[in-house]
């Protein structure tokens, strides 16, 4: 007697147009026709991304390129892709489309959450210097670190910055981010003797 050997399902590969029919919550990004679940920012992500994105349009202010928040950002790599980095600076306008950002910023941040970690320092990284992303910013709100990547003929060299240092912005001339502000020092708050009993 013959037996029937299960098969796996083929694996269902997105493209934009259904990826853009999903639901705005969960929010999705579609990696390689792949959609990957987001993670819900919190308030210290939040906060990060509000500084950084501060900083960075006092700097823009009057000049040609832009920084934009939260972005969809289409790249061409390997299948359909639609990613969500926390900022980005874009230099050529014509990138600059009415629901995405096309092609390859200068520069991409990702603020780092718990669950989405190693997608951020490996998977998206790679298709960041795939397509020409000139640098590339990983913030560790954890460790309150920034890792900056830069690629020189196809070499990736990070370099790790804290809150005592400020980030001289390769692709911007004299644009300087403090981290002081990023990360500043985190606040003593004193506990009402009233709830310290409930507490205890």
């Amino acid at each position: 007697m013959s037996t029937m050997q299960a098969r796996p399902l083929p694996k269902h590969y997105y493209t934009v147009a259904e990826w853009e029919k999903l639901p705005e919550y969960p929010r999705y990004e579609l990696i390689d026709g792949e959609l990957f679940m987001m993670a819900r920012p919190s308030i210290e992500h939040q906060e990060i991304n509000a500084e950084l994105t501060t900083q960075f349009r006092i700097y823009l202010r009057g000049k040609r390129c832009r920084v934009i928040p939260e972005p969809n950002l289409r790249l061409y790599v390997n299948g359909d892709t639609v990613v969500h980095p926390d900022l980005i600076i874009v230099c050529d306008p014509s990138k600059l489309q009415k629901n995405y950002c096309v092609g390859a910023p200068e520069l991409v941040v990702e603020i780092l959450s718990p669950s989405t970690a190693i997608h951020d320092k490996f998977v998206k990284l790679n298709r960041y210097q795939q397509v020409g992303v000139r640098e590339y910013w990983i913030v560790d709100p954890l460790n309150r670190l920034v890792e900056v990547y830069q690629w020189d003929n196809g070499l990736c060299h990070p370099h790790p910055y804290g809150p005592e240092d400020k980030i001289k912005v390769s692709v911007l001339d004299d644009c300087e981010i403090d981290l002081s502000l990023v990360f500043p020092e985190p606040e003593e708050t004193e506990i009402d003797p009233e709830n310290k009993r409930e507490m205890e």
